[in-house]
């Protein structure tokens, strides 16, 4: 029997001393801290819900809507809601705050989910401080709108060319709104062609 040295550990290459160093993965890297959730949108405020209330009455009864948007929302109580109008808009209120009133807040109490009483503000104060009301929003919307399309249509080279050549000035610009259909409902079991036109 022949016997051999025992072998020493291994050197070199043989011992992993060339392999390159293992790269890292994204996998391997710390990870980073969770960032910071944003406030969920989801939830409405009270301005929001108040819009939307308004809106729904408006398609029931576009009437006693449009009323109601003239009146500056001052905010939620457990009785109901806050409102504060106008000086200048006693039709507005007597179309709110009158006969008609039950019906009102049986809408809005149907589109916020609870009972609602409007609840009149007539100090000259809270009026003052309240937010700007639906109207108004919709008003300085609309005017804003307007002031752009003209600009638009007055800087327009081809207007410009047809008054150089005929001369005239622009007078008046009229603004169309878009009217929304709702389509009508069909009675049960008649044909969709035998329907006539809807009717709002």
């Amino acid at each position: 029997m022949k016997l051999f040295a025992p072998e020493g550990s291994a050197e070199g290459c043989a011992s992993g001393e060339c392999l390159p160093a293992p790269e890292l993965h994204e996998a391997d890297e710390p990870e980073p801290p969770p960032p910071i959730a944003p406030a969920d949108r989801s939830v409405a405020t009270d301005e929001e819900k108040w819009k939307r209330a308004v809106d729904a009455l408006r398609e029931v009864s576009p009437r006693h809507g449009k009323s109601l948007s003239y009146a500056r929302f001052l905010g939620f109580t457990p009785e109901g809601a806050r409102i504060a109008f106008p000086s200048d808009a006693a039709f507005h209120k007597s179309q709110v705050i009158s006969m008609s009133r039950p019906m009102v807040e049986g809408e809005l109490a149907r589109s916020l989910g609870r009972p609602i009483k409007l609840v009149e503000d007539t100090s000259v104060q809270a009026f003052e401080t309240a937010p700007r009301s639906i109207a108004e929003v919709e008003l300085t919307d609309r005017t804003t709108r307007e002031r752009g399309i003209e600009d638009k249509v007055k800087g327009h080279p081809a207007l410009r060319n047809v008054l150089r050549h005929l001369g005239g000035s622009l007078e008046h610009i009229s603004y169309l709104e878009p009217v929304v259909q709702k389509p009508a409902a069909l009675p049960s079991g008649s044909d969709e062609g035998d329907a006539g036109p809807s009717v709002d």
